[in-house]
């Protein structure tokens, strides 16, 4: 009996990951539509270290890369080297990190679980790793070539492991838990400061656990510390450099009260915002639907309590509030009034907390299959509405939010039938975009560039936002000069208008359509002679 039962769940098991795996792969290179800037400079940067060794600036392994100026956080920019090099540079090698970790956090979801909630952590274990299979926001993040998931991967298994080391009384499993709460901290931002609080108050609270062996509890603990100094010190050497401080400039201003910043806190902890209303930042959420289903809200509710009464108060439990209460405290304190990018890592506690509350209302049912049928019902429907918000929705609604249309401008720019090429752009960051989709040599790049200080790398403020390389230049328009040089110009919809067109003596080359049917780019060929016989008209005219 107890052989069938350990059958059924690995069937179980490997079934939620299957289709957990599913729903983070499934059209990986196509829904999130398009490419967003942050994606393309994250996929172009481990280009340019596969085939260098440098960043596109021509820094060396940079342990901080420096991109638009944000310094980004190095660990999935070296993980996507691999991928990169074995499906080539592409949407999909791009993302494939994001999807593997995402899906094999699954796994790590399971293993937490059973060690937190040892008496009945298999099926509670099992209960949370299908929630977060199924759960919107971990798919979506799951689906996006930037670090959080990778980050969240991390920072669960140290956390498992640390719950081991300690339990098995294990010197090895110690140092990979400290080892992975470090290569946490240099996935994102977020875990810079998750990783060693979580580190540290989980020794405490292990160390009263353990604590008829104080001693030997005592040396774990300062050793782990000494080690997670000793792995992030080149990130504490440059903590008070701009890349060390990059970030930091997201936080709240002067003027921000503990109000604001309580008030922002319990954002994190209302219903409306993880049940009902999708993200503020389009690009965070699916079209209608929110962190988890609202379906989950009544579990949470219920779950959240048993969490905090005080009854069967264990290390387990322990450790979920810990998480509750630190996970949302980076993104509070920025200035965003609720970011679910920044306060990734409060998905594990709030899933735990649905997880408890849909095992306590199973215990109300007298026919379990009336709740199992019920159950059934109620995640088909939400799978299909994901269905259609994913796949369906998002490509049509936010399409625009996710810098779509550049790859099929580079295809019609790269034919050969153009040549100076001015991409508007006034922030200038979609010149990332023309060299990811290009496959741009990235040391023919970095040649074509003004020299950067290597030596005050991680000191540079300024990001120029105008680059030019080859045939091409991606920077605002400059009406007094551009008109006059013969040159293709490519601008979004409003930045040139029909009379300016006109006026300028500008012919329409090609239009870059969007999934609506509506114009994304235009691309306007110049006619420097004949606005220079005009403008001599008009000055004649005058006289």
């Amino acid at each position: 009996m107890g052989f069938l039962k350990s059958k059924i769940h690995l069937m179980f098991l490997t079934a939620i990951f299957i289709l957990g795996a599913f729903l983070r792969f499934y059209h990986l290179g196509q829904s999130p539509p398009g490419f967003y800037v942050d994606e393309a400079a994250i996929g172009y940067n481990a280009y340019s270290i596969l085939k260098t060794g440098k960043d596109e600036y021509g820094k060396t392994f940079p342990i901080f890369f420096r991109s638009f100026g944000d310094y980004k956080i190095p660990l999935y920019i070296y993980l996507s080297v691999l991928p990169i090099k074995l499906f080539g540079l592409s949407i999909f090698s791009a993302r494939f990190i994001s999807a593997l970790f995402g899906s094999l956090t699954l796994l790590v979801v399971y293993f937490l679980v059973k060690e937190l909630f040892l008496k009945k952590g298999d099926r509670l274990g099992l209960l949370a790793m299908f929630i977060f299979a199924v759960s919107p926001l971990p798919i979506l993040f799951s689906r996006m070539a930037l670090e959080v998931s990778l980050a969240l991967f991390w920072l669960l298994l140290a956390l498992f492991l640390q719950l081991k080391s300690f339990a098995k009384k294990s010197d090895l499993l110690l140092i990979l838990s400290v080892l992975a709460y470090a290569l946490s901290a240099y996935s994102y931002h977020t875990e810079r400061f998750l990783a060693p609080a979580v580190l540290f108050f989980v020794s405490l609270i292990l160390f009263w656990q353990y604590r008829l062996d104080w001693k030997n509890c005592l040396v774990k603990v300062i050793i782990s510390w000494l080690l997670f100094i000793v792995l992030l010190f080149p990130q504490i050497w440059l903590f008070n450099s701009t890349a060390g401080q990059a970030r930091l400039k997201s936080l709240g201003s002067q003027e921000s009260s503990l109000k604001n910043y309580l008030s922002q806190y319990f954002a994190y902890f209302s219903p409306r915002n993880l049940f009902f209303d999708p993200d503020p930042d389009r690009q965070r959420s699916f079209p209608q639907l929110s962190v988890f289903y609202p379906w989950m809200c009544l579990p949470f509710l219920i779950g959240f309590y048993l969490l905090l009464e005080k009854r069967e108060r264990g290390v387990g439990k322990s450790i979920i509030v810990l998480l509750l209460v630190l996970s949302p405290i980076p993104a509070s304190l920025a200035r965003d009034p609720f970011s679910s990018f920044r306060a990734y890592p409060f998905v594990f506690p709030f899933i735990l907390a649905i997880s408890l509350g849909i095992q306590a209302i199973y215990s109300l049912f007298r026919k379990k299959i009336a709740f199992f049928i019920l159950s059934f019902i109620v995640v088909f429907v939400s799978l299909v509405n994901f269905y259609r918000n994913a796949f369906i929705l998002l490509p049509k609604e936010r399409f625009n939010d996710w810098s779509y249309g550049y790859s099929a401008l580079v295809e019609k720019l790269t034919d050969g039938s153009f040549g100076e090429v001015l991409i508007d752009d006034p922030l200038g960051t979609s010149y990332v975009e023309v060299l990811f989709f290009q496959h741009y040599p990235p040391k023919k790049f970095q040649k074509e560039q003004l020299p950067v200080d290597l030596k005050n790398y991680y000191q540079i403020k300024e990001w120029p936002g105008r680059l030019s390389w080859d045939k091409f230049a991606v920077r605002p328009i400059v009406w007094k000069r551009d008109i006059y040089t013969d040159q293709l110009i490519v601008a979004k919809t409003l930045a040139i208008s029909e009379s300016q067109a006109k006026e300028h003596f500008l012919t329409k080359a090609f239009v870059i359509i969007g999934p609506d049917g509506k114009v994304i780019f235009n691309g306007y060929l110049t006619h420097p002679e004949l606005k220079k016989q005009d403008d001599e008209r008009r000055l004649l005219e005058r006289q």
